[in-house]
């Protein structure tokens, strides 16, 4: 039903999709994972939060799913890891970041039922947008969010254990519902259990895990340069490449037709994304300018720099921005800047950023590891 009403763009005319098959599977520079404080090393577990679930249940749903998400669902068709996937806009802006997990029982997938990790703050939104797609599809949407608790695992122990996330096997995965983080290799395991489960009975008995508060999620995910929530990916406003779809797994531009696909792949044939969401630290001009990222638990995020405050340069003349904050805790956070700017200031040129609303404070961006020396060097051309 949904493909009568979604036009399928001509980006898939063969030629193209021969070039998008090339630059998919392109090499980038390995990333060897660790952590970046201190408290997160060694073998934790934490709650996420500010996260919903909301179980799709039917025979319609992986075709339903199918067009409406940035991922390809059939690869969760038939059970196993989820995904990380949007949901976008007609026009191609992001409305919400999602994990689709399939509901798995045991080493079996007895039916399509699939449970969907979105923002808590428009939850109902996220629900209108799924039932004004259903039309006559057989699928069935109920909120159990009460029902479950979502955690993050992390930690060598961990990494050792996992063999293959695609398998629907119990003993080769940590939960019936569940996925390896796709956005980053070495973030961790996110697990969906029953509210009343202990999260220990998932644990590989081969090391001690220690529960972190959390807030130490959302720290761990900041220095670590992930956009989550509608803080960071603003609904309506932000577009995937800029924030890093691309780079997380959340976008594979071999599938068909799926709403707000269009501007999406026409982005990325152009092979250019002026700006993208970066991890940033906030100092005072009397310090030097930080050259490690590092959060400091003691301060306070500044009041001024809500999510879609204007950043500038210091000595620049212009009136117009550079880039827009996102979220923070303490002295970090994220933002969304224009790479050129960011890449003088990481080839150490005298270059400094602030905001209009209190010119006394310093931005400090940074450019992930984990992109890859060629993903930093390219994009911002």
């Amino acid at each position: 039903m949904l493909s009568k009403l979604i036009p399928c763009t001509n980006a898939f005319k063969q030629p193209i999709l021969k070039q998008a098959l090339a630059r998919s599977f392109a090499s980038t520079t390995s990333f060897q994972f660790k952590e970046k404080d201190e408290l997160h090393k060694g073998d934790h577990y934490s709650k996420i939060p500010n996260r919903s679930l909301i179980e799709l249940d039917g025979p319609d749903t992986p075709k339903f799913l199918q067009g409406l998400i940035t991922n390809d669902m059939a690869k969760i068709s038939t059970g196993g890891d989820g995904l990380y996937a949007s949901f976008l806009t007609p026009p191609g802006r992001i409305l919400h970041d999602t994990f689709i997990y399939p509901v798995n029982v045991g080493v079996n997938f007895p039916h399509p039922k699939f449970m969907i990790d979105c923002p808590s703050n428009n939850k109902d939104l996220f629900i209108r947008h799924i039932k004004r797609y259903l039309l006559r599809s057989k699928v069935k949407v109920r909120d159990c969010s009460e029902e479950y608790q979502l955690w993050n695992v992390w930690g060598n122990a961990l990494n050792t254990e996992v063999l293959d996330p695609a398998l629907v096997k119990k003993e080769k995965r940590f939960s019936d519902i569940g996925c390896t983080d796709p956005r980053i290799a070495g973030f961790g395991y996110r697990a969906v259990l029953k509210a009343d489960s202990d999260v220990q009975h998932i644990l590989p008995k081969s090391a001690d895990f220690e529960e972190l508060d959390a807030s130490e999620y959302t720290i761990r995910r900041l220095l670590f340069g992930l956009p989550e929530g509608t803080d960071d990916l603003w609904p309506e406003l932000s577009l995937p490449l800029e924030s890093n779809f691309d780079y997380m797994n959340g976008v594979d531009f071999r599938k068909g037709c799926y709403v707000g696909q269009e501007l999406t792949i026409r982005t990325y044939h152009t092979g250019v994304v002026r700006k993208r969401i970066v991890p940033i630290q906030v100092y005072d001009p009397s310090e030097p300018a930080p050259s490690v990222q590092t959060v400091d638990r003691s301060k306070q995020f500044p009041s001024v720099l809500l999510p879609q405050t204007d950043i500038k340069l210091v000595q620049g003349t212009s009136k117009r921005g550079v880039g827009k904050m996102c979220s923070g805790v303490h002295n970090i956070g994220l933002a969304l800047m224009r790479l050129e700017h960011v890449q003088k200031c990481i080839d150490g040129q005298d270059v400094e950023f602030t905001t209009p609303e209190d010119p006394s404070i310093r931005i400090r961006p940074f450019l992930p590891e984990w992109w890859g020396e060629d993903r930093k060097n390219v994009q911002h051309e």
